[in-house]
């Protein structure tokens, strides 16, 4: 089975839940924004021009079909929002996941690297999304989503959208000292072999999905899409100065 659909400017998860969940993940093609934030920006802090920032968020929605999101102030930490109409109506919140059982009501999380982890409940109860780097990871970002949901993990299904490959993500001995010890032991197996003992290839997408079945998650689909790998996407390691796209979950309305 494919884990993604791939359209010309969107992607959809390819994941075995209801059809009352709905996903998508976008690209850098579709939007207004210039260079280097070319052309689908949907972040405010990385130094676009605001309107064209605020008309990416509209032609989103427009695309979704959906007219309310909740937006998060991300700090890569492991805060998780139970989202509402009221807290979206009330702008960003500093928060690094979020869940909600209402209908049309987006969840989102910006990304240029870091993993976006999409949740949905077997029968279509609940959606849930957080936003997954390193920092955040190891924080517990993972399991604070879970333990807020109502649903047994269990009854949980997941897909990780696009981020960082193992082959793309180096990182320093900070990295590799923040991990539990079996996770340092992994670490250790993939050491970069090019001359520097202090330099490790992290498989992050694979620190997450080790994390979800620790606690109970047991059907996780994975994207497999990297970010520095594909210029469909912005990515901040490999670029810099960028944008930052979405990747945004929600529940159609009942009978739709």
């Amino acid at each position: 089975m494919l884990a993604a659909r791939v359209g010309s400017t969107l992607i959809e998860p390819e994941w075995p839940v209801p059809n009352r969940v709905r996903a998508l993940v976008t690209t850098r093609a579709g939007g207004v924004s210039e260079p280097p934030y070319e052309s689908f920006n949907l972040a405010f802090h990385v130094g676009d021009a605001a309107e064209r920032v605020k008309r990416n968020r509209r032609r989103l929605l427009d695309q979704a079909g959906i007219e309310v999101v909740q937006w998060l102030d991300q700090e890569h930490g492991q805060r998780v929002l139970a989202a509402s109409s009221g807290t979206a109506a009330g702008g960003p919140i500093t928060a690094d996941a979020s869940w909600t059982m209402a209908g049309d009501l987006g969840l989102a999380v910006l990304v240029a690297d870091c993993v976006p982890l999409l949740l949905a409940d077997e029968d279509a109860s609940l959606v849930a999304v957080a936003h997954c780097g390193w920092r955040g990871t190891v924080a517990g970002v993972v399991e604070a989503t879970l333990d807020a949901l109502p649903s047994a993990p269990g009854q949980l299904i997941a897909w990780l959208g696009p981020g960082v490959c193992r082959d793309c993500y180096e990182v320093g001995p900070e990295v590799r000292d923040a991990l539990d010890g079996d996770e340092r032991a992994v670490l250790d197996e993939q050491r970069r072999r090019s001359g520097s003992e202090r330099k490790w290839l992290m498989d992050l997408p694979a620190l997450i999905v080790a994390r979800l079945r620790r606690s109970g998650v047991g059907r996780i689909v994975a994207s497999s899409l990297c970010t520095i790998c594909d210029k469909r996407f912005y990515s901040y390691r490999r670029d810099g100065r960028t944008g930052r796209f979405a990747a945004l979950i929600w529940l159609a309305a009942r009978g739709v």
